[in-house]
């Protein structure tokens, strides 16, 4: 599962389980279907985003510290690019 939070007070912007996770150098690509409305949400916030992937065992946290997020209305798709990963064992 995939969550979307805003880094202040920690509110839930988006939830799924619909999304990919693609390593590219020293980054992660992460893509997610979304509707207009949870994307403008997101990105009304996109300074302040934690991303929390949750695992059977770790919990993964992403972060976009140069803000690197786009909707793509076509394809209903909100990808954005982290440069930073920590991984947390749930055990």
């Amino acid at each position: 599962m995939l969550m979307i939070r805003h880094s202040i007070g920690s509110r839930l912007l988006c939830q799924t389980t619909n999304y990919r996770i693609e390593k590219q150098d020293d980054r992660w690509l992460i893509s997610l279907s979304v509707d207009e409305e949870t994307a403008s949400t997101v990105l009304d916030f996109k300074d302040e985003l934690n991303i929390f992937e949750a695992k059977e065992n770790e919990k993964n946290w992403y972060y976009s510290s140069d803000s690197q997020i786009d909707f793509q209305p076509n394809e209903k798709q909100l990808v954005i690019l982290a440069d930073h990963k920590t991984v947390y064992p749930t055990q």
